[in-house]
């Protein structure tokens, strides 16, 4: 059975493969917003895809049936991962990129088709975006990464990227990662971290793991457009706290508590270094395009669940918690 639909493309210079996966290990929609900036709108056709029928449980990730605008025909549209072209004329180098709601099956089987396909289209090296809920807030989205190379890992670690440490359930952009380093292709996996009480589409962790793109790839990669979304987010979240201070107040107090556990914790958030999985679902549907920003009465609502939750979690037996999901 053929895992990969469609042919390489033609004609791009070395390109770097950037690949982001919707749904567990994307939380904030982060790795989605931002390599969806980065195809713009209208995005450029794609040039391949998975087997939607060998990636997906179709009753998790359902087809989405469409009208047309003139109300004539009727489109099934089944969820995929597909391959985008982006050239990058200011460079020497390219962009090719995957992205697409995370894949349920044959994870070893189509990892390695992945890399197949990104070598027969000339690349060389590859980056994986990644978002995990730590105890962080809207104000900072500290990155972290990963490699298999030992010389790579020295060059990250000059750019003052730090590793993570993290044992235990993973995402689909680590089986890529590992596939990658197996095929002698050179790969990073970054990973933000959002805070836990805004799920919503958070531009601000995909700006800074933009930002962290550029500094490994060296590639000249748009953001002004995305930081003046996150502008406009940070904005709107403080507004909508200002009218609710006493939300303000009290999920300051739990995030003061929740870092001074995390400081006596062998295992804990380091210098915007680690911090602790908690969630998504990982039994919600993916979401492949990332959400609109959310309004101040939204914004309110989440924090307000966030501070039930966490209300409600005090009251049950502590549980062990991890790090990214890399």
């Amino acid at each position: 059975m053929q895992l990969v639909l469609g042919e390489p493309p033609g004609g791009l210079r070395q390109p770097v493969l950037l690949a982001g996966f919707g749904g567990w290990g994307d939380a904030g929609s982060a790795a989605s917003i931002a390599l969806r900036h980065l195809l713009g709108d209208p995005a450029p056709p794609a040039s391949a895809m998975l087997d939607p029928s060998a990636c997906y449980d179709f009753t998790v990730a359902r087809p989405l049936s469409t009208r047309s605008s003139d109300g004539r025909r009727w489109s099934l549209e089944y969820p995929k991962v597909a391959f985008y072209p982006v050239p990058l004329p200011s460079a020497q180098r390219d962009l090719l990129i995957l992205i697409g709601p995370e894949p349920h099956f044959r994870w070893p089987e189509l990892a390695p088709a992945i890399i197949n396909y990104a070598r027969a289209a000339g690349v060389q090296s590859m980056l994986t975006l990644g978002a995990y809920v730590g105890p962080v807030t809207h104000h900072v989205a500290p990155v972290v990464r990963r490699t298999l190379d030992a010389g790579l890992s020295k060059r990250l670690r000059d750019l003052e990227l730090h590793d993570t440490d993290y044992e235990g359930p993973t995402a689909f952009v680590t089986a890529l990662l590992h596939a990658a380093a197996a095929g002698g292709m050179s790969a990073v996996s970054l990973w933000v971290a959002t805070p836990p009480y805004l799920q919503a589409g958070n531009p601000v962790a995909a700006l800074a793991l933009l930002e962290a793109t550029n500094r490994v790839t060296q590639l000249p990669v748009e953001v002004d457009r995305l930081r003046d979304v996150a502008d406009t987010f940070l904005h709107d979240v403080e507004a909508a706290l200002e009218e609710h201070p006493e939300l303000a107040e009290q999920l300051k107090e739990m995030l003061e508590e929740e870092q001074d556990e995390d400081q006596d914790d062998e295992e804990s958030f380091e210098t915007r270094g680690r911090a602790h999985w908690r969630g998504p679902d990982p039994d919600r549907p993916p979401p492949d395009a990332p959400p609109g920003l959310p309004t101040g009465k939204a914004l309110v609502e989440a924090v307000e669940k966030y501070l039930q939750q966490r209300k409600d979690d005090d009251d049950d037996p502590p549980t062990t918690s991890a790090g990214p999901a890399v």
